[in-house]
């Protein structure tokens, strides 16, 4: 019985030193603001490590690796808050000045027009923000079918009917974008550069032919997988090779 409650009082002291997810928030919040940047980057990740994922808790710790000039780590933050809250403008903001910091600037090859209007359409609004249009439609849809169906008068009729087809367009349209978002969110073909110089290589092989050097914080594509090596390409269209420790997953 001793031994059972040994093993208890330990989980729970290990459970006790982890601390309250808040606490560890507003401690790392306080660091941050007396400029204690590294204690504050150690307490934030500390809540990532009990499984908590929020764009706030990403985008301060990405401040924080800022201020550290780490940009790198800021990079890498920003761009998980951003999966999770496109839309937020100090957040588009700090990674557009964190991203001027880097060094590799590779062009993007440019969207088509219709592509353009797509992506700002789609980010309208989050992946939770489409699920909930998507049902609000969904019930307006239900709703609207019940007029047409029990309404006598002819014209009353016809707005229902048309106003279907509208509903049901947009329905789509809703739940394609929710899916779209929701991709992009669990998409794990996004990644970040983490150490200062990484030579890209021709094929999986340190003796393979150098390509082009990368840089800390840029953002690459993973295209595939091969042994230690991941096949990673860039905006403006060059492919290469580079080892798996080099870089960080969005």
């Amino acid at each position: 019985m001793s031994r059972y409650l040994l093993i208890l009082i330990l989980i729970l002291l290990v459970k006790w030193s982890a601390g309250n997810p808040h606490e560890l928030f507003s401690e790392a919040n306080a660091a941050y603001e007396r400029s204690e940047y590294g204690y504050a980057i150690e307490l934030y990740t500390q809540i990532i490590d009990q499984g908590l994922v929020s764009s706030d808790l990403y985008y301060n710790l990405g401040n924080a690796y800022f201020k550290n000039n780490m940009m790198g780590h800021a990079i890498l933050f920003y761009e998980r808050a951003l999966r999770i809250n496109p839309l937020n403008e100090d957040l588009n903001h700090n990674l557009a000045v964190a991203k001027a910091k880097i060094v590799d600037k590779p062009d993007q090859i440019p969207k088509l027009f219709y592509e353009r209007w797509w992506i700002t359409a789609r980010s309208l609004f989050t992946m939770d923000g489409w699920a909930i249009t998507s049902i609000i439609l969904l019930i307006l849809f239900f709703a609207i079918s019940s007029l047409y169906l029990f309404s006598r008068t002819i014209g009353v009729k016809k707005s229902a009917f048309y106003s279907l087809l509208l509903i049901f367009g947009l329905l789509l349209l809703s739940v394609v974008f929710a899916k779209q978002q929701y991709n992009n969110f669990s998409s794990d073909r996004d990644a970040i550069i983490m150490e200062t110089r990484v030579t890209a290589k021709s094929s999986p092989s340190v003796e393979s032919s150098d390509l082009f050097l990368l840089h800390e914080g840029t953002k690459v594509r993973i295209r595939s997988q091969l042994g230690g090596f991941y096949e990673i390409s860039l905006p403006n269209g060059n492919v290469g090779w580079i080892k798996q420790e080099t870089l960080e997953i969005i």
